[in-house]
């Protein structure tokens, strides 16, 4: 990875998988990173074993977390990651809740970024990065909702590129 030096990094869903990757990543590489999550107990533990990464609890799925997060760092490179589990069974066994869990999660917290990313500017030359799936485009028939729900952050990306540009 290049050097971030000077670069101000928030990385949503960042206590476990990719997102936690790429925030300690972003501190080895030389961003100040914010790490945002609702898992409260990895994102300490995060913050304890990367030293100088800060954290902020935060439930990425609601209306104001952007607001929220964007008063805490203004960043230069705003890492979209967070999302639900997939529930993984056959699509006969699950409820419209588990098979929704992915849009109202993964397609919210996507949504509320890139519309705050538009309406509350970033500086010039910003980057955002929405963290989806292989299963966007090749599919995943025991997960529920999951690729569909992966398929629309990559629209979403896309609208909202087209919107900035």
């Amino acid at each position: 990875m290049q050097s971030l030096k000077g670069k101000n990094m928030v990385v949503v869903g960042a206590s476990g998988g990719v997102g936690r990757r790429i925030a300690e990543a972003g501190v080895r590489s030389g961003a100040r990173v914010l790490a945002v999550a609702k898992q409260e107990g990895p994102l300490h533990e995060l913050a304890l074993r990367i030293p100088g990464v800060e954290v902020l609890p935060l439930d990425a799925g609601t209306e104001d977390a952007p607001s929220k997060v964007f008063d805490a760092m203004r960043p230069d490179i705003l890492v979209v990651s967070a999302g639900a589990f997939p529930p993984v069974a056959p699509l006969h066994e699950l409820s419209w809740q588990q098979f929704a869990g992915n849009w109202e999660s993964d397609v919210r917290i996507a949504f509320e970024f890139c519309k705050a990313a538009l309406l509350r500017p970033l500086p010039a030359g910003a980057l955002v990065v929405v963290v989806a799936s292989a299963a966007a485009v090749g599919g995943s028939p025991i997960s529920g909702g999951y690729a569909g729900a992966k398929r629309t952050q990559m629209f979403l990306a896309s609208y909202s590129q087209k919107e900035s540009d």
